[in-house]
């Protein structure tokens, strides 16, 4: 745990104004100030009461300067609490990224952050680990809640249930083993066990929309991430996503995102920013 102004004086000033890719999760409460943080090219404006949760392998930047300041809480994919409840949030890159709290919620999470705060400095006595992963878990049902509370479709009304729900599950991990290497559903069918049909069945039923849909949203995410976090060539990009000719990966772009590949890399600039 730390802040954003400890953060600051540790880091050069484009760590925080350049895109960057973060290989853990972040989970932000804005205490102080405002400004317009971005999460794979959304920009969301920010003051205090934002919640905003960065999930592994997002690409994150503020879009213009701030005189923000966070609490932050950081975490690896493997240390939390394995609970259905939550588990989609964390396995879930599509999931929402930001709120803003009610001050009823703001001053329940900020309770929850004094917690584990008040673990996370307290001397080890050889069960720090497992209080830490409890009330971390904590955290995390409190964030899922206020997700079922700010969202109500049926995308992200908490967590899926029965078993359209956990195969969908499987299904998401499976998407982001697999997404750079085939956008067939009959691949991922096969790798689930199941069939088009029935893997087509479960999605329409948790996410409201199609196997493919989802499957191409994925590809169409890391590609944006790829554009604006590095200088790649489009044609590098292409083929590191499956794509062998570079035509149909600017045509699949297009379709996706409503413009080529070179003018979302110049949009997504800073010098376009704020």
């Amino acid at each position: 745990m730390t802040t954003l102004g400890d953060v600051r004086k540790k880091v050069c000033a484009d760590f925080t104004t350049a895109p960057h890719r973060l290989d853990y999760h972040q989970i932000m409460l804005v205490e102080e100030g405002g400004g317009v943080f971005t999460i794979d090219s959304t920009p969301y404006p920010s003051r205090a009461g934002s919640l905003l949760w960065i999930r592994p392998n997002q690409v994150i930047q503020f879009a213009m300067p701030s005189d923000m300041e966070a609490r932050l809480v950081m975490f690896t994919e493997t240390f939390p609490l394995r609970l259905r409840a939550h588990m989609g949030m964390l396995d879930d890159v599509l999931r929402p990224s930001h709120w803003q709290l009610s001050d009823a919620e703001l001053d329940t999470f900020r309770r929850v952050l004094d917690l584990l705060q008040e673990e996370f400095e307290r001397p080890d006595e050889g069960m720090g680990e497992d209080l830490l992963k409890h009330l971390l878990a904590v955290a995390l049902l409190h964030i899922d809640q206020m997700c079922r509370s700010h969202h109500s479709d049926a995308v992200h009304n908490g967590s899926p249930a029965g078993e359209n729900g956990e195969l969908f599950l499987r299904f998401r991990r499976e998407l982001e083993d697999s997404y750079r290497k085939t956008r067939l559903v009959e691949d991922y069918a096969a790798a689930l066990n199941c069939t088009p049909r029935t893997l087509s069945r479960a999605c329409r039923s948790v996410a409201g929309t199609t196997t493919k849909d989802l499957i191409d949203a994925r590809v169409a995410l890391e590609a944006k991430r790829l554009l604006v976090h590095t200088d790649l060539s489009v044609g590098s990009i292409a083929r590191q996503l499956g794509f062998t000719e570079v035509t149909n990966f600017g045509k699949f772009f297009i379709r996706r995102v409503n413009m080529t590949p070179g003018a979302f890399r110049r949009g997504a600039g800073p010098q376009n920013e704020g």
